[in-house]
């Protein structure tokens, strides 16, 4: 599923986030976020191959990891905050 061309998970204006959405930032509330945990444990199942590989190597392991978050079901997405909606409710 690709987040690009499904409605259901936009990339913009995104006052609910999943939970396979990553919420960038500090501090306990994104920290406690299903999402930033789930991306955690599998960021863990990669750590000894990144350590493993070479400083050339390593950004292909990366880029693994985002390909394999971003492949899920719903779709994961890095999402930041930007903004306060007219409701009170965060846009990101």
């Amino acid at each position: 599923m690709s987040t690009t061309s499904d409605p259901a998970y936009p990339l913009t204006n995104i006052t609910r986030p999943g939970p396979n959405d990553i919420l960038c930032g500090r501090g306990g509330g994104t920290n406690a976020h299903p999402g930033n945990i789930k991306f955690r444990k599998l960021v863990a199942t990669h750590k000894l191959r990144y350590l493993a590989a070479s400083k050339s190597d390593k950004p292909a392991v990366a880029r693994d990891v985002v390909k394999e978050w971003r492949a899920m079901d719903p779709p994961g997405r890095f999402l930041a905050k930007m903004e306060v909606g007219e409701d009170g409710m965060p846009i990101v």
